[in-house]
């Protein structure tokens, strides 16, 4: 079957919402003349998710056809044919849109392709293996209760700034050994500002003058990031047991200072703010459900009390990690992952040629009612007991998948339990102002300014824990 014999999804307004338990089919596509080419190119910059979901609901044989300009782009949704695009047994697909992430990162295992990547994975593998995961819960228990310190309960708090804080900290320590004379704020904004520079050229349409100004901005904040690490790494004292120091020590051919710096950058950038956007919308869900939260504070106090956990413990607080989990399906960051075809490719079976556009959204499958019963409901007991064992595997992806599945998966579940359970030993939660909405950017994160208030459960919450040592 050739691709374009896949139906086009449908338009916005021609779509009524996909009711609960009918087969979707792929139905007519609209007919020569109804609509002008690049019909879907508006949607997917300005409403990208309702139109993933639709794809999601119409595809065939796998596969949803969406008309963004000349050529193939195609919409990838059943999961043995996700299988095939992010295993990527015979090399057929590659990332596309890379070359303004590569002026920030340089090479490695977010950027990279071929003998390159292999290298710069197997370095990302030894460095969110067991041994640092064990120590990065004492770390991130450190960085939260430091953060959490300032959290008086007297104004809501913008609650993914306070999670991006609180896990650059962190891993900053992890990576780097510490993060002193580190300007944390800087580097958090220059990275806001190269994400939203990036996504704005990549998506969005603009006169060349304004692509101009965001042009001179992203390579002002590229600049300041890749100098701040720079930096990092050449006061590096060397012979610590954290990620500089694994580079620089490291047998074989020696690193040089530029490629320590990208490996740096990778995983400094990887390594907090995804995990920092789960726990925000973790946080943010909680406080709107007061009964789930006082079964995840009774499951808290009956594993640790109001010690810090250590990495043993998370496996004895089931529901914490329901929460987290359900957080990452309603809300992935990676909302959806693109691919490009390098040479034709069968896919589904259907025939799809060199230069193609895939994209796989965790977003539009996690939240398909072929997958999940209520898909848009925050319901983190459907993690408890096994009751997803029997899911194909490309139903719940957050992480990715194939050889280029994120490498510090764990690290996230670790930090995340680690965190969730020192806010709620310490604070309750309750929700502020509007209901949720997600801003989509390179990542599906909170509105801005989406707040809660957190409010102290004793006078002095962290001075009478038992603080991480």
């Amino acid at each position: 079957m050739n691709w374009k014999a896949i139906p086009l999804v449908s338009g916005a307004a021609a779509c009524p919402a996909h009711p609960p338990g009918r087969p979707a089919g792929p139905g007519p596509g609209p007919g020569p003349g109804d609509e002008p080419p690049g019909r879907h190119l508006r949607e997917l910059r300005t409403a990208p998710l309702d139109l993933l979901r639709r794809a999601a609901h119409e595809g065939t044989h796998g596969l949803a056809r969406l008309d963004a300009g000349p050529g193939a782009c195609l919409v990838v949704n059943d999961p043995a044919a996700i299988d095939v695009v992010l295993a990527d047994r015979d090399a057929v697909f590659f990332k596309p849109k890379m070359e303004l992430w590569k002026r920030v990162l340089g090479e490695n295992v977010l950027t990279s392709e071929g003998p390159d990547w292999a290298s710069s994975r197997r370095r990302s593998v030894r460095i969110t293996g067991a041994r640092y995961v064990r120590r990065a819960a004492r770390i991130v228990a450190g960085a939260a209760d430091e953060r959490l310190r300032h959290w008086t309960g007297t104004d809501p708090l913008d609650i993914h700034e306070e999670m991006r804080s609180l896990t650059l900290a962190a891993t900053l320590r992890q990576l780097c050994g510490t993060d002193a004379d580190f300007d944390l704020r800087a580097f958090s904004h220059h990275l806001r500002t190269v994400m939203e520079c990036i996504h704005a050229l990549e998506s969005a349409p603009a006169a060349p003058a304004e692509h101009d100004d965001v042009r001179r901005e992203f390579s002002r904040a590229a600049t300041e990031l890749r100098t701040s690490v720079l930096n990092l790494v050449a006061h590096h004292p060397g012979g610590r047991d954290d990620l500089i120091g694994l580079l620089t020590d490291a047998p074989g051919e020696p690193l040089t200072v530029r490629q320590v710096c990208d490996e740096v950058l990778a995983h400094l950038i990887a390594g907090h703010e995804s995990t920092a956007t789960s726990l925000a919308w973790a946080l943010l869900l909680l406080a709107g459900d007061p009964a789930v939260t006082e079964r995840v504070r009774t499951e808290i106090d009956t594993a640790v009390g109001d010690r810090a956990p250590e990495d043993a413990d998370l496996a004895r607080m089931p529901l914490l990690r329901a929460v987290f989990l359900e957080a990452l399906r309603l809300y992935p960051p990676a909302w959806t992952i693109m691919r490009a075809t390098g040479r034709p490719s069968v896919v589904g079976g259907v025939r799809i040629p060199a230069g193609a556009v895939l994209l796989v959204s965790p977003y539009g499958v996690q939240r398909s009612e072929r997958w999940f019963e209520g898909p848009d409901e925050f319901r983190p007991e459907r993690w408890l007991g096994g009751g997803r064992n029997g899911d194909p595997k490309y139903t719940f992806f957050p992480f990715g998948g194939g050889r280029r599945s994120c490498p510090g998966r764990q690290l996230a579940l670790v930090t995340g339990g680690v965190v969730l359970t020192r806010v709620l030993q310490g604070f309750s939660l309750a929700p502020v102002g509007d209901p949720l909405r997600a801003a989509v950017d390179i990542i599906l994160r909170p509105r801005p300014g989406t707040r809660l208030r957190a409010t102290p459960r004793q006078p002095e919450p962290a001075g009478h824990r038992k603080e991480s040592r």
